[in-house]
């Protein structure tokens, strides 16, 4: 079954709506890393987390219909982490934008999950096994790094953006197996009855 999280460009609407300067890229990253780290964590742990000067039950209309969204979001990434598919996508600017901004999205998105981690819990990567703790500090680097990299965006530069995407993909998942694992594919709240 197929889980599609709202797109960036609906993330970003409803980012304008709070009137906040956080990203689309901050937002998906930090709520990956808390539902990693405690994947029962509720969406208003992860809201309050990021705009915590926002009256989440402020009777706002355009605030309720950005909470909404962020609210799918929530749900939809819980149900791509636990997906025996490996549905999981990171949530990034599209293949048309410049490829220095996609490389910025995907540094903010790197550090907004280690930011996620430690929400959820996560204070030592020691204890993770071996390959979930060198992407986890792989994750640190590439935050790290920020806008340091000089790119011609030329298809070597593309190619090696898209490969970090996937491996980016999988660590998480592998992050996420190994500190919450599968014991049943998880189910949607609608298909419960």
């Amino acid at each position: 079954m197929e889980h599609n999280i709202p797109d960036y460009i609906a993330i970003t609407a409803a980012l304008e709506k709070l009137e906040t300067e956080v990203t689309p890229s901050e937002v998906h990253g930090t709520l990956a890393g808390l539902l990693s780290a405690n994947t029962g964590a509720k969406a208003e742990l992860w809201q309050r987390s990021l705009w915590p000067h926002t009256p989440l039950e402020s009777g706002d209309l355009l605030v309720a219909e950005a909470l909404e969204i962020f609210n799918q979001l929530h749900d939809i990434t819980r149900l791509q982490l636990n997906d025996p598919n490996c549905e999981f996508q990171l949530l990034l600017p599209v293949d048309d934008d410049h490829i220095d901004n996609r490389v910025n999205a995907l540094g903010d998105w790197c550090q907004a999950y280690l930011v996620g981690l430690t929400l959820g819990g996560m204070k030592d990567f020691a204890t993770l096994p071996d390959d979930a703790r060198e992407v986890a500090n792989d994750l640190v680097e590439i935050a790290r790094a920020g806008t340091s990299y000089s790119l011609e965006g030329n298809e070597e530069d593309e190619n090696a953006y898209a490969q970090l995407v996937e491996y980016l993909r999988v660590g998480v998942l592998l992050i996420n197996e190994e500190l919450q694992p599968t014991k049943a594919p998880p189910q949607s709240e609608s298909s419960l009855h």
